[in-house]
């Protein structure tokens, strides 16, 4: 398993999530780590990874991941470099990190949506009324 952070000087909106990695990546997660709290939030887990596939998972506008300013995006990948695992060409191989298919990688394309706090505190206002509503009529 890998771990990948980044975190932005300001407030983002995530639009989507592509895992990438090669022949021994079977899965990964998308994680917001808010170091304020310590609080951990799973955005994405992707199981069964293959690489014949790519797919760019996108979010509705209206429940994309909001990162408030200082939260850390983190990006995990796990691998399987066993004789189990029907795409790894060799088990016995050291595996390196590197752009070769026989390396491996722990490497994401996100989108995002840079915002100004006005924007964000928009944003996180708007969806915390939806939910009072939703919340609200199933009584």
């Amino acid at each position: 398993m890998t771990q990948g952070f980044h975190s932005f000087d300001h407030p983002v909106r995530i639009d989507s999530f592509q895992p990438h990695g090669h022949l021994r990546m079977n899965a990964a997660s998308l994680e917001i780590f808010y170091p304020e709290t310590g609080r951990t939030e799973a955005v994405s887990q992707i199981s069964n990874w293959s690489a014949t596939w790519h797919h760019s998972h996108i979010y509705e506008p209206d429940v994309a991941p909001l990162l408030p300013t200082g939260a850390v995006l983190v990006l995990k990948q796990w691998y399987d470099n066993t004789a189990d695992n029907p795409n790894n060409p060799d088990p016995d191989q050291w595996v390196f990190g590197g752009s070769r298919t026989a390396d491996e990688m722990t490497h994401a394309w996100i989108a995002v949506t840079h915002l100004d706090d006005e924007g964000y505190e928009k944003l996180a206002a708007e969806r915390k009324e939806k939910e009072a509503r939703s919340l609200a009529g199933n009584d």
